[in-house]
């Protein structure tokens, strides 16, 4: 048996001592948790309030009570049948309501609340929200007949999150066709899948609290849109500019019909004495164009998003070639033996930059390769006018350079002459 004695006894003592004056420095850091007791005592309510009025609300300007037990202050008002609220921290000297769905006048109550969730007696302030941002965007909204459907514009200047629906009539019935969601301040969408017959749509704008704008009906043709012969595109005597064919890969590769295999693609040549930036040829047919396909060199697997394929360069459009195209031109300050080319006469259709889903690094991904593989496929603009002659102006190939490669181009549209 172990021996007893005082110097162990002495050394149990002061071990227990210790540990007492650990718990009660422990329960009195237990009592400082979580909220103070309720004191009882409202705060007083916010003053020197002020009103803004804006689109569908108002930002209400207060100054807070003077309270160190203060947690917020909380406006209160009704939208649609059922009371809303927001809130401002002791910091805040304002806050926004929004939501309201007409012009009118309107009650907002503001009252402080304290940490003891004890409340002052609310402040009644009114309010004069101006057009709801619904009514605004609706009457922005624009339809026009597009390639197997319809095209829609709005402005959406407070980047409201809204709801465009759209319906077609079946009938007597309206059927829902899509529901657009959107906050965009320059905000479009495009119905699809409908042949080129009358077809009558109407429109409504929605918020999330469930605010409406009227209703705006459109009778519509869609467009045709039809894949365009290749068997008419044809080569035209180069332009000032254009770029001189490397060998045997010649422009007319890249209505070929032919993609993905060897020797089937146009490559411009690769001396800098002989360098050019555009791409010339004709469709042998005016049409309004819908959207294209453009299918990168792809032969070899080293090749996709890389090399000399095409990763930014803008698309002209032109009815006819004239002798002022063919002398127009001026030397490149860095290569007297070079001419740039000018566009009098063209008009630019758009600007391309190759879509690449995993984005702009130098990994190229399962997903990259299977998008590229069907074709790097872009919408025209549906402003942009009816054209024959193709000009291509080369601004940067996957390499960083401007030598330009294609393996192939489809171009769909409707076909005016």
């Amino acid at each position: 048996m172990k021996k007893i004695t005082q110097k162990s006894l002495t050394k149990a003592c002061v071990t227990m001592a210790l540990l007492s004056m650990l718990c009660l420095a422990g329960c009195g850091q237990d009592e400082k948790l979580g909220l103070p007791p309720r004191d009882g005592v409202a705060p007083a309510p916010p003053a020197n309030i002020s009103v803004e009025n804006i689109n569908g609300g108002a930002i209400i300007s207060f100054t807070a009570p003077d309270d160190e037990d203060l947690l917020c202050v909380v406006a209160s008002y009704m939208i649609n049948g059922k009371e809303r609220t927001t809130k401002a921290s002791p910091y805040m000297n304002k806050l926004t309501v929004d939501g309201f769905g007409a012009e009118g006048e309107y009650q907002v109550f503001l009252k402080s609340v304290d940490k003891s969730k004890n409340e002052s007696q609310p402040v009644t302030v009114p309010i004069h929200p101006s057009t709801p941002p619904v009514k605004q965007i609706f009457e922005s909204l624009s339809i026009l007949n597009s390639f197997g459907g319809i095209k829609l514009y709005w402005e959406n200047v407070m980047g409201t999150n809204i709801i465009v629906e759209v319906f077609r009539k079946d009938g007597d019935e309206w059927v829902s066709v899509e529901n657009f969601y959107s906050n965009s301040v320059n905000g479009q969408a495009s119905i699809r899948g409908f042949a080129p017959e009358p077809v009558t749509f109407r429109f409504r704008i929605r918020d999330r609290w469930d605010n409406y704008s009227d209703f705006l009906i459109t009778d519509n043709l869609p467009l045709e849109e039809k894949q365009l012969d290749k068997s008419k595109f044809r080569e035209v005597a180069a332009l000032p500019g254009d770029i001189p064919p490397l060998g045997s890969y010649v422009i007319s590769k890249i209505w070929d019909g032919k993609w993905g295999v060897s020797a089937t693609f146009w490559h411009g040549a690769s001396n800098p004495n002989n360098m050019g930036r555009t791409a010339t040829f004709d469709m042998g047919q005016k049409a309004k164009i819908s959207r294209f396909k453009q299918y990168q060199r792809t032969d070899n697997a080293v090749w996709i998003y890389g090399h000399n394929n095409l990763k930014h360069y803008k698309i002209y459009g032109c009815d006819a070639l004239t002798p002022e195209m063919y002398a127009g031109g001026y030397p490149d300050p860095d290569n007297a033996s070079y001419t740039l080319p000018t566009f009098d006469g063209w008009t630019e259709i758009m600007e391309v930059w190759c879509h690449k889903p995993s984005g702009d690094s130098g990994v190229v991904t399962n997903d990259d390769k299977e998008y590229i593989l069907a074709g790097d496929e872009h919408e025209v603009p549906i402003e942009a006018p009816p054209f024959r002659y193709v000009r291509i102006l080369v601004l940067e190939n996957w390499s960083g350079g401007n030598i330009a490669q294609m393996d192939e181009i489809t171009f769909w549209g409707q076909i005016i002459e």
